[in-house]
């Protein structure tokens, strides 16, 4: 059998398929400094530091991706809901301010009614020593994803900014909790973020929150003393 070939003018539109939209994005999955487009200054200034940064960054956004399996065996006869997430590991909690009306037309008044009765937390950072337990969310609660709260800040493929979710069960249980991912978030937060994940049961396996946690922490630690 012979292999068909594409011509060069449809073997180049094939290759562009694949590429971002923007330069910008291109940069990101480079490895380059992509906040040099913003400020010329910080590559200049701190190059070394600001490449460690950018590490840390693209690491902790390539967790999920990398270390979250898909289904397998175990998912046989289980109901899979689009909008049901479990905690992978124990996460710390920082009090949230109610959020204000929205410019965005997905936020309906309903979703803004129910979101004003509810104390708001953030996910500030993986469980740390010095975090009391009136404010953990231990691994394995249960969430329920509300909406996408800035849904234009989609930045890194499909990740969004800024999520909310319903917590399910436990202490927080009817509380609402804010998340970021890779987007503008600092790395802990990120990190946090990135501890959250669609329900299933391959993702409660222990080893699957181990690489995360140890992947997540070493780029944490290296990055760390460079974000302010």
């Amino acid at each position: 059998m012979t292999r068909s070939v594409l011509p060069p003018s449809r073997l180049t539109a094939a290759r562009e398929a694949y590429r971002a939209f923007s330069v910008a994005v291109d940069r990101m999955r480079e490895g380059e400094q992509v906040v040099a487009l913003v400020n010329p200054e910080a590559l200049r200034s701190h190059p070394a530091a600001s490449s460690i940064w950018l590490g840390a960054r693209l690491t902790i956004g390539e967790l999920a991706r990398r270390f979250l399996p898909r289904c397998d065996e175990r998912c046989a006869g289980v109901a899979h809901e689009a909008h049901a997430f479990v905690v992978l590991a124990s996460i710390s909690l920082d009090p949230a301010e109610p959020r204000r009306a929205t410019w965005w037309e997905g936020w309906t008044d309903s979703l803004q009614r129910d979101q004003a009765r509810r104390h708001a937390w953030y996910a500030g950072s993986p469980e740390l020593p010095a975090t009391p337990e009136s404010r953990r969310l231990v691994a394995g609660t249960r969430l329920h994803r509300l909406a996408v709260t800035d849904p234009y800040w989609v930045h890194y493929d499909t990740l969004e900014q800024e999520t909310l979710f319903e917590i399910v069960d436990g202490p927080h249980a009817g509380d609402a909790l804010v998340t970021a991912s890779f987007g503008l978030s600092p790395l802990l937060p990120a990190l946090a973020g990135a501890l959250i994940a669609p329900d299933h049961p391959p993702v409660r396996d222990p080893a699957t929150v181990r690489r995360m946690l140890a992947a997540g922490w070493d780029a944490v630690e290296r990055a760390l003393p460079f974000e302010e």
